[in-house]
């Protein structure tokens, strides 16, 4: 029998009620206190996983540039599926360098939208813009702190995430702290 031994005295000697009781009570409080660290731990990884969506993304870019000299002139259009078409444009642009369709997708989003099927044709769609370029070969080199591409949506708590020319991410908010110029005393 578990949680129960016999004593030489020939009487059973088990775990009360009450103790049992203040052992779940323990466990629950911990787990209570462990649940914002879990969350905190869940969130971070949803940023590097982004982060990594824009690395991705802008290495696949760059390719594209090198291979085909210019950069994707993919223009947004006025009709009803103009979304769902530039959606599947870049896509379709960048596969061949190495993006799947789950790249263009920031996790943290995928969550908030209650994780819908990708591989259903009606849920298309890109959580990261792609800057636009004119088609010289050398316009998205031009400044080293240009956009590529940016998050759709704030979900990361600084603002929006963009991947600039050189290859560094940033949020919006760090980049507005940086170009606003500091207080004079």
């Amino acid at each position: 029998m578990r949680g129960v031994v016999k004593q030489q005295t020939g009487r059973k000697v088990a775990f009360s009620l009450f103790e049992l009781l203040i052992v779940l009570v323990i466990i629950g409080i911990l787990s209570v206190l462990l649940l914002p660290a879990i969350s905190a731990f869940r969130a971070r990884a949803q940023r590097v996983q982004c982060m990594a969506n824009l690395r991705s993304l802008y290495i696949a870019a760059n390719l594209y540039v090198q291979q085909n000299g210019s950069w994707p002139q993919i223009a947004m259009g006025d009709t009803d599926s103009a979304e769902d078409d530039y959606a599947k444009a870049w896509i379709d642009a960048l596969t061949p360098f190495g993006p799947t369709q789950k790249t263009w997708i920031c996790p943290t989003v995928q969550n908030l939208l209650g994780n819908p099927d990708l591989s259903d044709s009606q849920n298309v769609r890109v959580d990261y813009g792609a800057m636009s370029f004119d088609d010289k070969p050398t316009t998205p080199y031009q400044w080293p702190q240009a956009p590529w591409f940016a998050e759709s949506q704030s979900v990361h708590g600084n603002g929006n995430l963009i991947i600039f020319t050189d290859g560094s991410i940033s949020d919006v908010y760090t980049v507005a702290a940086k170009a606003s110029p500091a207080p004079k005393p």
